[in-house]
């Protein structure tokens, strides 16, 4: 059984949480295309407000009713993937670089679900990953020598054909390393006050409930105690 397998079984599982005239914000990535291809095979009948040019294509492909978060005052539920989880529910996301209309989404929704497989379970933030933060081109030279201050080793990140990588909203993104992310609240809060940063890959207190596809089928994680004993069952 492949990586895949363990996304798709989280995958039915979250879109078995949409219901009829619901309103649901669409993340980002593999496992959230996986929902988006279920829930098209499902035909139902609610809304859909998409975090990047990529997910919208995918929605509408499979024939969803989108529509925009201009014409929406909030969401009842939005399902996005992470590339890493924390015990505490904190997040890494930004992988695919939507991260910002990512953590929009998620802050304008009643409940935030997020869809991984076992492999995106960390203890630590940071442990696999480095934190994607968006940033006008103009600040970037400025904006990486702020990030070395604060501990982090900033790489831009570039495109499959070269030059920088773009984002939907026309900015660069800084993948930064860090050592040790003990205070995820704190870091996220701290990449966000330097002038010309758009919006960092660390979420924190927006995830409500993590299910987990594995070998053996798909977890809800409620708590961090779920957390550390699906973690520790390897």
């Amino acid at each position: 059984m492949t990586h895949k397998d363990w996304k798709q079984k989280a995958a039915k599982k979250a879109a078995e949480l949409i219901e009829k005239d619901m309103i649901v914000g669409l993340g980002s990535g593999s496992t959230v295309a996986e929902v988006i291809k279920i829930l098209g095979d499902r035909e139902i009948d609610a809304t859909f407000v998409s975090s990047s040019s990529a997910t919208q294509q995918l929605a509408d492909e499979q024939g969803l009713s989108l529509t925009s978060l201009d014409g929406e005052s909030s969401l009842d539920l939005t399902i996005d993937g992470a590339d890493e989880v924390a015990p505490d529910f904190s997040l890494i996301k930004g992988g695919g670089g939507a991260h910002t209309r990512e953590k929009i989404i998620a802050s304008a929704a009643s409940e935030v679900i997020i869809v991984v497989d076992k492999t995106k379970l960390v203890r630590e933030l940071g442990e696999k990953r480095p934190v994607p933060v968006e940033v006008i081109p103009f600040a970037q030279g400025f904006i990486s020598r702020q990030l070395e201050e604060l501990g982090g080793g900033p790489q831009l990140r570039e495109s499959s054909t070269g030059g920088p990588f773009i984002t939907d909203n026309g900015n660069y993104i800084l993948d930064v390393k860090f050592k040790s992310i003990k205070d995820p609240s704190e870091l996220e809060s701290d990449l966000n006050k330097i002038p010309g940063v758009v919006e960092n890959g660390i979420f924190t207190n927006l995830a409500g409930q993590i299910l987990v596809g594995h070998e053996e089928g798909c977890t809800t994680l409620d708590s961090r105690e779920d957390f550390l004993d699906l973690i520790s069952s390897d």
